[in-house]
């Protein structure tokens, strides 16, 4: 799909078209900007909403570059994975354009090995961590070992004992590009997410989220705006990325981390600057009216004003992002709760083939509780309201 281009609009390209980016796409057209989309899979549904379509794997830099060179887009916004992120900020800083970190600060986010490191080395609160095999031993056992360059839970093996370690590891580094894996002490506690928008390298706008991981261990499914979230934490979740937007010198817009939180302390887990995926922008501006997209994408491109103050929450709204831990082929979901309304965005549909959890999802409901207790409590319980129909694989 193309359409034709009025001449005092600016160009965005967005380097994502699955469903995930299409809040994005949305902000985009609301702020009048000509959008282009790019993405290997013309099948993506923002190629048939977009004003135009450019259908090519923006994992390849260099073709990305040149489709950005060709089409003279004056702003390139990376969409809801770290690939696009990484690509994304390659060509923006080959060619000038705003939005992104220095190269240096740009990989230390998008690494796990290299974000620890460099947080040791700031005294940042984390778990303990070593990039070396011969140097886990001394760690405390349990721990994770986390492939450092994949997302959303893939290949992280939890390690009971020193002897389990080789297996592992072989079973990890599968699922690294690149190859590396960090050995990291396994943290107790309940884990969140902390959405924070930067103006100057300060927090302008900022959201905290309860995770749960009810299917897949390393993989959030469930989630809610994290109002009893005690004061003292979010001050201090504060209070480092305050630091670490002055450590790095850190760009506006977002900064999204995830963290772990137990009697009042935090560790970091990982932290990105790409928008979170499955809806998640959906749930905060369903929550709290904010439109999140809209600032995500005003840090690349300027395009909507700062929220300023944070916005308390308005609606106790859940997301439950629906899969499974064995592959199958999907047929249909259903979600029995008492005095809810629900929205269910489709993914997958009737007799696609489904892949196991944290590989795949059929799709996402948002849940609208009678009460914010009532979501409070019954959020982390929805996988066992939710009925999946399938076939086996």
């Amino acid at each position: 799909m193309t359409q034709a281009v009025n001449t005092t609009q600016k160009k965005v390209l967005l380097c994502d078209a699955a469903f995930s980016a299409m809040p994005l796409l949305e902000a985009l057209k609301a702020a009048r900007f000509h959008v282009a989309v790019t993405s290997g899979r013309p099948q993506d549904p923002c190629h048939a909403l977009a004003h135009q379509s450019l259908p090519i794997d923006y994992s390849d830099r260099q073709a990305l570059q040149e489709l950005v060179r060709e089409h003279r887009f004056d702003f390139i916004v990376p969409g809801c994975t770290d690939i696009s992120y990484l690509a994304a900020s390659t060509v923006a800083r080959a060619l000038g354009l705003p939005g992104f970190d220095r190269e240096e600060i740009v990989n230390v986010i998008h690494d796990k090995g290299l974000f620890r490191e460099y947080a040791q080395k700031q005294g940042y609160p984390i778990p303990r961590a070593t990039g070396v095999m011969t140097d886990a031993v001394a760690l405390a056992f349990p721990i994770l070992i986390k492939p450092v360059d994949s997302f959303s839970g893939k290949g992280i093996e939890k390690v009971d004992t020193p002897a389990e370690l080789d297996a592992s590891h072989q079973q990890a580094i599968r699922h690294s590009p690149s190859g590396q894996v960090l050995f990291e002490e396994f943290v107790e506690g309940r884990l969140y997410s902390h959405s924070a928008f930067l103006r100057n390298g300060a927090i302008d706008s900022d959201f905290f989220v309860s995770e749960y991981c009810t299917v897949h261990p390393y993989q959030v499914n469930s989630s809610c705006m994290a109002n009893r979230l005690d004061p003292v934490v979010k001050q201090k979740m504060r209070g480092w990325l305050t630091t670490f937007a002055q450590h790095a010198d850190l760009c506006d817009g977002l900064v999204h981390t995830q963290f772990i939180s137990r009697n009042g302390e935090i560790w970091l887990i990982e932290s990105t600057r790409r928008c979170p995926g499955d809806l998640y922008s959906r749930l905060i501006a369903t929550s709290t009216g904010v439109d999140y997209a809209a600032l995500y994408v005003s840090g690349f491109c300027g395009s909507a004003d700062r929220a300023g103050a944070p916005v308390p929450q308005s609606r106790p709204i859940s997301r439950h992002t629906v899969s499974l831990n064995e592959d199958c082929h999907f047929v249909d979901t259903t979600l029995s709760l008492p005095n809810v309304a629900l929205t269910y965005v489709p993914i997958r549909k009737t007799g696609e083939f489904l892949r196991a959890a944290p590989f795949d999802r059929a799709g996402i409901y948002f849940i609208e509780h009678a009460s914010l207790e009532v979501m409070e409590a019954t959020t982390e319980q929805i996988v066992r309201h939710v009925v999946v129909n399938r076939t086996a694989a």
